[in-house]
């Protein structure tokens, strides 16, 4: 039994996470860059120059979507949806991309066939080519295949097989030769042994020995390993360490966009100079420049881990200034708004299910957020009023002076304009009709108690600044007095993007948040479209989103000129099957009504339980026919009847599952019926295979259970 394990893998995704924010300001720059910029304002005896987060001074927000995290929290997944875990087949790796990733707008660096290794990976994989092949040196030649992306993936590999780094090296072989080969794999391995060993032993050096036992000794990686520790140990300072290395190991010799030697030894000299101590090991692998986002985040995981969860924040407070807030675009949508403590709990169940250990009881029964980790704070952060939140005895505390203030915690869309190249792409976890109980205590020392509610922000466009705040009645509260408010979201058709509190008092107040409780029931009603465009507006998406709802089109328009409604949404996707859904996996059965209209395509329809590209049931009108079908990493036909589809004739069509049963109905007549119980929950929406079809009126009634 692995001691305090859930704690341990929070540590971990914390200190990853703590990495990426920490050195993604200045990727790609220089050591010598680095000391230029912050070497001056460093305190005396500082490991190195970069002692604090530095996005502020380079004009960049701290909390992005970045591929390090999005790649490593998703592709987990792959253990899970195949049900089989541990035993999950090499080639289940590469579906697990296919379902998660658009291209060109989640996870990956789209930087090209040959240029990006993962690109060029996914391209070999939608052409047919299976993982292990399609990362292999054979196709994509030595150079590409041998880049970072394998090793910064990699982290979460380690945390399900915790004290077994062969297992842990096992799966992460599979999960990196996706994409990459050769050194490059025995990179990821490393790592991945490096994380499951840290969790049982404490000693740095130790666990880079576990690190270096799974990978062939003749391997340069293993080599390098020994060299680097050798000369970490003789020399004097890291900066010493760091000129052997570029000279032997630099970009200079092992070339391409981002190969993995040269940012292996690097963490291999900050691992060893840092010598366990957290602060100084983050500060040394982001001064020492390269790839110092994925730097950090390996050795941020690992040193999380030795250093433990109670470290973290020695020398510089890393954890409060993102309040645990992290963004994981996919194309499930799922999941894509959410924190350290939920990816944890995550990682953590499945890692269970691999050691064989018994399921963990669920923190506080089932409460979506419940703060059960010290410093927890499930994204959220004050925003006026002088409050201030932090994490007391498992419980989200907020303290403010007099007059009013707000927290809020992000749920949905969020439309950032930043220096990040990935795409802001994600399904709210909050939808109208749903309930949200709040539970907790007052705190106020003042005697004259204060007021109280729970609060939303909703899209009012697509603009991040169009915001609008919808409440719950206020609460009275006084000192002492436990409450529990229960609240049924009406927000009508608009999106929500942040749930959050306002409290106002005369002199000043607490509150303890105990836990936050969703579920209930879905009401969607758009009696025109989800879309607020003017008549005839034409875009190509590229980085946008819209509010609600997630998208691979590559058009969204409204209507043509004879178009009786001008408010008809059409998607357009040019050759290949494109989706506009919302929901996540949170919703079971589901009711979805809407007025379709296929303009000009080769199949489009309406999709229910949708949880990725290779994930859903659908209801799909072809040339000739209906069909439901289950795409399950392979498309089944349940049912299917003839249907001479008339282009541009607009049907009303209804497609809903309760339980197992699939039934459906074009203008309020059932035609198809069909059970199957392969997918139990996920979102709803529409699709369109290589051409343009338009949707309008939509009705969506969805049952709503919390899940990860």
């Amino acid at each position: 039994m692995i001691k305090k394990y859930e704690e341990q893998v929070y540590a971990a995704v914390t200190g990853k996470v703590i990495g990426v924010y920490l050195g993604r300001p200045f990727e790609g720059w220089s050591k010598e860059k680095i000391a230029e910029r912050w070497g001056k304002t460093a305190p005396a005896g500082a490991p190195g120059p970069i002692v604090r987060y530095v996005h502020a001074d380079c004009g960049v927000p701290l909390i992005v979507p970045d591929d390090d995290i999005s790649g490593t929290f998703i592709f987990i997944r792959a253990l899970s949806d195949s049900g089989k875990f541990a035993h999950t087949p090499a080639d289940f790796f590469g579906d697990t991309w296919l379902n998660y990733l658009w291209e060109k707008r989640t996870i990956l660096w789209w930087g090209g066939m040959g240029n990006s290794t993962e690109h060029t990976a996914y391209l070999r994989l939608k052409h047919g080519v299976k993982s292990p092949r399609s990362g292999s040196i054979e196709l994509n030649s030595r150079e590409v295949a041998e880049q970072i992306g394998a090793q910064i993936f990699i982290d979460a590999f380690g945390m399900v097989a915790p004290g077994r780094p062969e297992l842990a090296a096992k799966l992460a072989k599979m999960a990196a030769s996706v994409s990459h080969d050769g050194e490059a794999v025995y990179a990821a391995m490393a790592v991945a042994a490096m994380v499951s060993a840290a969790f049982v032993e404490k000693d740095i050096f130790k666990v880079m020995d576990a690190g270096v036992s799974v990978i062939p000794a003749d391997s340069l990686i293993a080599r390098l390993h020994r060299e680097v520790r050798e000369w970490s140990a003789a020399d004097g300072s890291w900066e010493t360490t760091y000129d052997r290395i570029r000279e032997k190991y630099g970009y200079h010799i092992f070339g391409g966009n981002c190969h993995v030697v040269p940012n292996h030894a690097v963490m291999v000299m900050a691992w060893a100079h840092g010598g366990g101590d957290f602060f100084k090991t983050m500060s040394i692998v982001a001064s020492a420049g390269w790839d110092t986002d994925c730097n950090a985040a390996n050795v941020g995981s690992v040193s999380a881990l030795v250093a433990g969860l109670e470290h973290l924040n020695d020398g510089f407070d890393f954890r409060s200034p993102f309040a645990d807030r992290i963004f994981l675009p996919n194309a499930s949508g799922s999941g894509a708004v959410t924190d350290c403590l939920q990816v944890a709990a995550e990682i953590s169940a499945i890692g269970r299910k691999i050691m064989g250990m018994p399921e963990a009881e669920p923190p506080k029964g089932g409460a979506y957020h419940h703060f059960s980790m010290p410093g927890s704070l499930h994204g959220y952060m004050a925003e006026s009023g002088g409050a201030a939140v932090d994490n007391y005895r498992s419980q989200l505390r907020i303290r403010a002076g007099a007059g009013a203030a707000r927290v809020f915690t992000p749920c949905g869309f969020d439309a950032r304009k930043d220096n990040s190249p990935y795409a802001a792409i994600a399904a709210p976890w909050l939808y109208n009709g749903m309930t949200v109980i709040v539970s907790g205590v007052c705190c106020d020392d003042s005697g004259t108690g204060m007021t109280f509610r729970p609060a939303v922000k909703v899209a009012a466009g697509l603009s991040a600044a169009d915001r609008e705040t919808v409440t719950a009645p206020w609460r009275r509260l006084r000192s002492g007095e436990k409450f529990e408010i229960e609240w049924r979201l009406n927000t009508g058709e608009r999106a929500i993007t942040d749930f959050g509190f306002e409290l106002e008092s005369a002199a000043g107040c607490g509150v303890l948040i105990d836990s936050v409780r969703i579920g209930g029931r879905v009401q969607l009603h758009y009696p025109d479209c989800p879309l607020p465009l003017e008549s005839g507006v034409c875009i190509g998406l590229g980085q946008d989103d819209v509010p609600g709802w997630i998208t691979n089109a590559d058009w969204l328009r409204t209507g043509f000129s004879n178009d009786v409604s001008d408010r008809i949404l059409y998607v357009g996707k040019d050759d290949a099957p494109g989706v506009m859904v919302t929901g996540n996996r949170s919703w079971t059965d589901c009711a979805f009504s809407c007025e379709l209209r296929i303009h000009c395509a080769d199949r489009a329809g309406v999709l229910l339980r949708y949880q990725g590209m290779r994930r859903y049931y659908a209801l799909l009108f072809l040339r000739d026919r209906m069909q439901l079908i289950r795409n399950f990493y392979g498309e089944t036909v349940l049912a299917e009847r003839p249907f001479p589809t008339e282009p541009n004739r607009l049907y009303r069509v209804d497609f809903k599952i309760c339980g197992t049963a699939l039934s459906a109905a074009v203008d309020s007549v059932t035609l198809l019926t069909a059970d199957d119980g392969e997918l139990t929950c996920g979102g709803a929406g529409i699709m369109v295979d290589t051409g343009l079809a338009g949707f309008r009126a939509v009705d969506i009634a969805a049952d709503v259970r919390p899940v990860l």
